[in-house]
């Protein structure tokens, strides 16, 4: 069966996470991973989900399956976080189920496409890495869309409506929610609401990928996209996780939304969901999902939460401005401005592979290719460095 079997080659970026282990360099900076860390480059467990995971372990007695749309809670809790009081949630137009991280609930969204018969899915170029395997693995060749312009490191917009207004019926255009990975340049409100008119005429497929919500501004603002394609248009799915803002990467905790026309149909389409997880996972994890419900359904735990992720989201923010304010004192001018305007873990550096290159070798600044790096892991002690090596690998 397998004589003739080869090694895959090692994803990049846990790659380039091996090659940062072994450097020996004391002055080394990792741009690499996409996860939130500390000055100190930890990934805390935050204090309202320390406090939950100790309620659930206490109040534990058995360790049979959880049901089959998640932790009792779960899902409730998630649509109100998403909807607030939006009328889509009190007429019953929304529901969801619990998936393994926002891996799962990608894949299970895919899946689900591929069942009706969406004919393509595509999106802004560039995209997440994980998004083509993802949506390749049930069937769909991704195509891309124009979306960001590197040379003026923003949205082209106006290129982006001109291919999205070649989609119809049968085609399924997947969005960034907010703090777009790998650039970070998120769409405006007012772009937001043209894209929902679009959808709305043309009858293409929304499917928005929300990943950092509570990152980029706040909880309600981001969560503007969701809300304003679900009152526009009949039908929309969301991909949720709860990796970044509850900092629960390794307990896979994601969830599934789906909206339509009518609470009959929403309901019937989370069946068709709940019906392909059978027959791929089976039963989603339990313990993620029940300290996410613990931490929504207590008010004490929720605003702890909150508060944290205000924190946590604002010290990225700062060391955007950080970055670019010692860009300035350096002489580099305005040429790295943009990164304030931006929102979430990343951004993309003007470099070319070469250039990516130069900075991992020669200054041991590792950044993932096409200058993705994550905004985590600049701070004042290595920023001054990080600018240094950037002007002498741009400016050789």
């Amino acid at each position: 069966m397998f004589a003739a079997v080869t090694p895959v080659p090692p994803d990049a970026i846990l790659g380039l996470s091996l090659a940062y282990a072994a450097d020996t360099r004391s002055d080394k900076i990792d741009l690499g991973v996409g996860v939130y860390r500390t000055i100190e480059g930890e990934t805390p467990v935050m204090a309202a989900v320390k406090k939950a995971e100790a309620f659930v372990i206490d109040h534990q007695n058995s360790k049979r399956y959880t049901p089959p749309e998640g932790a009792p809670g779960f899902t409730d809790n998630i649509l109100k976080l998403v909807f607030g009081d939006a009328d889509v949630l009190q007429s019953g137009r929304a529901a969801a189920v619990q998936a393994p991280g926002g891996c799962g609930a990608l894949r299970l969204a895919a899946d689900l496409l591929n069942r009706f018969g969406a004919r393509t899915i595509s999106t802004g170029a560039p995209t997440w890495a994980n998004h083509k395997p993802l949506m390749g693995a049930a069937g769909f060749d991704i195509q891309m869309l124009p979306y960001y312009d590197a040379a003026s490191s923003s949205i082209d917009f106006d290129a982006y409506v001109e291919a999205v207004k070649k989609l119809g019926p049968s085609d399924v255009l997947l969005i960034h929610n907010c703090c777009h990975n790998p650039t970070g340049a998120d769409l405006s409100t007012d772009q937001i609401d043209i894209l929902a008119q679009m959808a709305k005429e043309q009858g293409f497929f929304p499917l928005i990928d929300a990943a950092y919500h509570g990152f980029a501004q706040d909880l309600e603002k981001d969560a503007y996209m969701i809300r304003a394609f679900a009152d526009r248009v009949p039908e929309v799915l969301v991909t949720y996780s709860c990796s970044k803002n509850f900092g629960l990467y390794r307990e896979r905790v994601g969830a599934l939304i789906v909206v339509s026309d009518t609470a009959e149909r929403a309901l019937a389409i989370k069946s068709h969901a709940l019906n392909i997880a059978r027959a791929n996972y089976s039963m989603p994890p339990a313990h993620g999902g029940a300290v996410v419900s613990e931490i929504l359904g207590s008010p004490e735990l929720s605003k702890m939460w909150r508060d944290e992720l205000a924190a946590m989201s604002g010290e990225v923010r700062g060391n955007r401005q950080k970055l670019v304010a010692e860009a300035e004192k350096a002489g580099l001018g305005n040429r790295l401005s943009y990164i304030t305007n931006q929102h979430g873990m990343f951004s993309l550096l003007p470099l070319n592979e070469e250039e990516v290159v130069k900075m991992r070798v020669d200054h041991g600044v590792y950044i993932v290719g096409g200058g993705r790096i994550n905004m985590c892991g600049v701070n004042h002690t290595n920023v001054e460095r990080l600018v240094a090596a950037f002007k002498a690998v741009t400016q050789s």
